[in-house]
C-alpha cells in the first residue's frame, strides 16, 4: 500500500460543529507535519472558532452569523462558492467533511470528496439526497445500515467520537479538577442542554427547563454540579455555569462522576470515555448509534422526554450503585477491543484514495 506521506497532497476539510473539529484534528496535525496542504472551513457554530483560534490554524469562515435558518443556508452558499473558486484556482485532490457542500463542490472542481456521518438516513433525508448522491464516497460506522452502493459506502468499527477520544489519541487531564474547584474526593456531575436548531432537529426536543433544575436538585445532594447550555443561562442557574473553556469539556466529561444530557454527541463521548451517560430526548430509541452503546455495551441509556420520570430513577439507581465508574471502565474496555482507532484509519483511507494510491490504480471496496 503507497503510503501517503511519500508523496504531497492537497486537502480541503470542511467542519460544520465542534465535533468535526474534534473528528478531524488529529489527522489534520498529522497530515501537515507530513508536508500536506490543509486548507480548513468552518462554520460559526457554538464553540467552533474558539477550538479553530486555540489552534492557531488559519481557517475560512465565509459566512458570519446571521440568524436562523437563512445563516445557515448563506452558509453553505460561501462555503460553496468558496471551495469552487479554491479549487478551480489550485485543484485540491480530496475534499472532506460532513457536509453536503463537498460533493457538489468537488464534482465541479476534480477532487474526490469523502462525505462522513453519523446520522442515520431516515432522520436527515435531505442531507442524503444532497450529499450521498453527490459525494464520490459516504464514511459512516458500520452499525449504521445503508442502500448505498457498497463500493460507495466505505464502513469501520467503531463511532467518529473515537478519532479523538481512543486512547491513543487522548489521555484525559487529570488537573481539571483543580479547575473546577473540586475538593480531593468531591464528586460532580455535568448537565448538558443542546440547542436542537440544526436542521435534523427539527419537531424534536430534548430536556425542558423545569426538569434540568428537578435534575440540578437531584444532583447536588450527591455532589457538585454543572451546567453547560448553548443558550443564556437563567439568572438562577448562573452559578451552575460550566467555568471551563470549550477545549477542556472532554477533559471535564472523562472525570465527571456522571453526565445528563440532550445532546446525542455529548452522550456519545461520555460513554465511549467510560462514564455513565443518561440521555433525554424525543430521539431516543430512533439512532443506531446510541442504541449500539446502550444495548450492546451498556454505557449509556436514554429516556424520551414524556418517560422523564424513569430517567430519574435510573439516575437515582446509577447514585446507589458502588464503584459505578469502575464498572463503566471495564464495559468501555470491551467495546474498545472491537473498535478502531479512527485517525489511524482515516489516514490508511486517505492514502489509498489520494492520486497515487491504490484506489487510483483501480476501483475497489475500502471500507
Amino acid at each position: 500500500m503507497l503510503q501517503l506521506e511519500t508523496y504531497s497532497v492537497r486537502l480541503l476539510f470542511d467542519l460544520g460543529h465542534p465535533a468535526h473539529f474534534h473528528l478531524f484534528k488529529n489527522a489534520i496535525v498529522e497530515l501537515r507535519a507530513g508536508g500536506h496542504d490543509v486548507v480548513i472551513f468552518a462554520r460559526e457554530k457554538d464553540c467552533l472558532p474558539e477550538l479553530l483560534e486555540k489552534t492557531g490554524w488559519h481557517y475560512h469562515m465565509p459566512c458570519r452569523k446571521r440568524g436562523g435558518q437563512l445563516r445557515l443556508g448563506l452558509e453553505a452558499v460561501g462555503i460553496f462558492a468558496r471551495a469552487v473558486a479554491m479549487g478551480l484556482a489550485r485543484p485540491f485532490d480530496l475534499m472532506i467533511g460532513t457536509s453536503f457542500v463537498i460533493g457538489p463542490a468537488s464534482r465541479i472542481t476534480g477532487a474526490t470528496s469523502l462525505v462522513f456521518s453519523e446520522n442515520d438516513a431516515a432522520h436527515v433525508p435531505l442531507f442524503v439526497k444532497l450529499a450521498y448522491t453527490s459525494g464520490h464516497y459516504v464514511v459512516t460506522p458500520r452499525c449504521l445500515q445503508s442502500d448505498l452502493n457498497r463500493a460507495k459506502h466505505l464502513t469501520y468499527r467503531g463511532y467518529q467520537e473515537l478519532a479523538y477520544l481512543h486512547p491513543n489519541r487522548f489521555r484525559p487531564d487529570p488537573g481539571i479538577r483543580a479547575e473546577l474547584g473540586l475538593g480531593e474526593d468531591e464528586k460532580y456531575f455535568l448537565i448538558r442542554k443542546a440547542a436542537y436548531t440544526a436542521f435534523h432537529d427539527v419537531g424534536h426536543t430534548g430536556l425542558a427547563g423545569k426538569q434540568l433544575q428537578m435534575l440540578i436538585d437531584r444532583l447536588a445532594r450527591h455532589g457538585r454540579v454543572f451546567l453547560s447550555i448553548e443558550a443564556d443561562l437563567p439568572g438562577e442557574l448562573q452559578s451552575c455555569r460550566l467555568p471551563t473553556p470549550a477545549d477542556r469539556m472532554l477533559d471535564v466529561l472523562a472525570f465527571a462522576d456522571m453526565v445528563v444530557a440532550d445532546s446525542a454527541t455529548v452522550t456519545i463521548e461520555a460513554g465511549v470515555l467510560g462514564t455513565p451517560a443518561a440521555w433525554c430526548s424525543t430521539f431516543v430509541g430512533d439512532l443506531a448509534i446510541l442504541k449500539e452503546l446502550e444495548h450492546k455495551y451498556g454505557l449509556i441509556a436514554g429516556y424520551r422526554p414524556e418517560d422523564f420520570d424513569g430517567l430519574v430513577a435510573r439516575i437515582d439507581e446509577w447514585l446507589m450503585t458502588p464503584n459505578l465508574k469502575d464498572r463503566w471502565q471495564q464495559r468501555r474496555s470491551r467495546m474498545l477491543g472491537e473498535c478502531v482507532d479512527l485517525t489511524a484509519w482515516i489516514l490508511d483511507l486517505l492514502g489509498r484514495l489520494s492520486p497515487r494510491g491504490e484506489a487510483a490504480k483501480g476501483h475497489k471496496r475500502l471500507g
